[in-house]
């Protein structure tokens, strides 16, 4: 579905130059959950934003269905780790803003308010404004509001990292219960190894800046995961434990980047 290609990308700034990433290539299919994981400033964020069309790669092919992105992508969704709720309006409104931007039928809207606040436990919320919710119920109405569209692929920027071990784990469990009823693919951010381990099918690891893949491993745990008691698993540990090896020396590199 998604596929960079030797891609490069290249940010100035005054008379400098920051080579951000170097001959990335990886793929994702689809129906497929891939996290990516690397040290700070290796290019994570910006493979995403080379997906969906914000930015073009300096060099290299980002390919979306054999295709190059060469604008923006309207058939992704974008989780990035700030929320963007619109602080004046309500969670339904919220929720309901790209198909009412769609001009979708207001029955069609209210059907498909109704599934997604019921499937991400926001019922009860509805009529609530973003301030009147705790950190955990704004990224599910972030989740909410990018899943009703139906978008193909949907990629997601550290959306849990401001949360509270327990909240995270908690939205992990919510994570996986949406991805495993549909299976939407999906391309997943994070600094944290247990994280990545815990949602996916298969982990992309990047190096210290210029970000280049140094690894991709499978995720062979059982599905479903109960993202409570999945780390105290001898498979987890061990993924663990090659994930920080592969690691280690380019998170200590990257902190002199």
């Amino acid at each position: 579905m998604l596929e960079f290609r030797e891609v490069g990308k290249r940010f100035y700034k005054a008379d400098s130059e920051v080579l951000a990433l170097e001959n990335a290539t990886f793929g994702i299919s689809e129906g497929e959950f891939v996290a990516v994981v690397g040290p700070s400033g290796c290019g994570k964020s910006t493979l995403l934003n080379l997906a969906a069309g914000l930015s073009p790669p300096s060099y290299g092919q980002v390919l979306y269905r054999g295709q190059p992105v060469t604008g923006i992508n309207t058939k992704i969704g974008y989780i990035t780790q700030r929320d963007n709720l619109l602080e004046w309006a309500t969670t339904y409104e919220n929720i309901v803003l790209a198909l009412r931007i769609r001009r979708l039928p207001k029955r069609e809207i209210a059907r498909l308010a109704d599934q997604f606040l019921r499937m991400t436990g926001l019922t009860d919320f509805a009529r609530h404004y973003p301030a009147e919710l705790s950190g955990g119920m704004r990224k599910r109405v972030a989740l909410a509001r990018t899943l009703i569209y139906s978008p193909e692929l949907v990629m997601m920027d550290e959306p849990f990292s401001a949360l509270d071990a327990h909240v995270k784990m908690l939205m992990h469990e919510e994570l996986l219960k949406i991805w495993e009823t549909d299976r939407k693919t999906i391309l997943f951010i994070t600094h944290d190894l247990a994280e990545a381990i815990t949602l996916a099918d298969r982990i992309v690891v990047m190096s210290a800046r210029p970000g280049r893949v140094k690894l991709e491993l499978p995720i062979d745990l059982p599905r479903p995961r109960d993202p409570f008691l999945i780390h105290t698993r001898p498979e987890f540990i061990a993924l663990y434990e090659q994930l920080w090896s592969a690691l280690k020396e380019d998170i200590r590199r990257g902190e002199n980047v």
